[in-house]
């Protein structure tokens, strides 16, 4: 099985809109896959697709190699979903907790433990949910989702809420699952520096089409970066780049920003405002990240403008 996750031609309306149109997605077995978009996108909508909630009007929905509408019960069982915030018995034990899923699906005694060494909360068993952080609360989610050690893991925004720590702690755990579990991740998520971080692939959802999918390290190689400079006078330095045919504009005083440009721009451009009297004080050259190219995609016209020169 080469897909953990197969859509094709997939619409679906909603209330008298159209909130999927001919969406299409091969999320590949094994993979970290970050399914991005803002709000109002699609996503949810897709997840309840995925899971059964929904059915689509039109198009193929495969989890697993199979129909979900024909094989829902049968691939539920190889299935772990944890979708908007986790529902726990503050009362009861995470030991406790887990018992109840664990009996449900009539897995074995070791089960429990297994899921709970899985997400590092092997030493809080005994310990009562009321006592857990929010962090600790959504890894004993994330146990609870993987009990009987499904093929397919779906969560909607897991760090939604987690302070730093807590984001690092679910960082490390989601990256680290295909490799220990043999499990394929698909989560929705807003945090997208985070999901630069774990993410083997992703698609960008975006007005029910999705704009792109793609492996994570081969898109953000191509992606072009930006210099950023302190010269002495950023008015005379603007208009030598806008001569060069770069794109600038000013920060500050003394500080601009040209790009997208290509490091090996670099030589040729410092070149260029040193020659011309202008004192170079630093330039600092930074990658693209994913968060900038997000916007550039969703928001073309918005980062467009954002991004016009300064008049000299």
């Amino acid at each position: 099985m080469s897909a953990a996750i197969s859509l094709a031609g997939v619409d679906k309306r909603l209330g008298g809109r159209d909130i999927l149109c001919q969406l299409s997605l091969d999320v590949p077995a094994g993979s970290v896959f970050a399914f991005l978009g803002n709000n109002g996108a699609g996503k949810s909508t897709t997840i309840r697709l995925l899971t059964g909630l929904l059915d689509a009007d039109r198009g193929k929905v495969e989890v697993l190699g199979r129909p979900i509408r024909s094989a829902r019960m049968a691939l539920l069982r190889e299935v772990g979903c944890l979708v908007d915030s986790p529902a726990l018995y503050p009362n009861l034990t995470a030991a406790e907790f887990l018992e109840i899923g664990r009996r449900i699906k009539g897995l074995p005694l070791a089960e429990s433990g297994r899921v709970l060494d899985v997400v590092g909360l092997a030493g809080s068993t005994r310990t009562r949910i009321a006592g857990f952080s929010l962090g600790m609360r959504q890894r004993l989610a994330l146990a609870h989702a993987m009990l009987g050690n499904p093929r397919l893991l779906i969560l909607d925004e897991p760090g939604n809420g987690l302070d730093p720590q807590g984001m690092r702690d679910i960082r490390t755990l989601l990256a680290s699952l295909p490799q220990q579990t043999g499990c394929t991740v698909f989560l929705s998520s807003h945090q997208i520096d985070e999901v630069e971080k774990i993410a083997t692939h992703l698609a960008v959802l975006h007005g029910g089409r999705v704009l792109c999918q793609e492996a994570v390290p081969q898109l953000l190689a191509r992606q072009p970066g930006m210099f950023l400079l302190e010269v002495d006078d950023s008015c005379r330095a603007l208009a030598l780049l806008a001569g060069l045919g770069l794109t600038a504009r000013a920060t500050g005083t003394r500080m601009l920003e040209i790009g997208p440009i290509a490091a090996a721009q670099g030589p040729r451009m410092h070149s260029a405002l040193v020659g011309a009297g202008l004192a170079l004080y630093q330039s600092v050259y930074r990658t693209s990240n994913l968060e900038q190219w997000f916007l550039d995609i969703t928001n073309p016209e918005e980062v467009r403008h954002a991004r016009d020169p300064v008049p000299a």
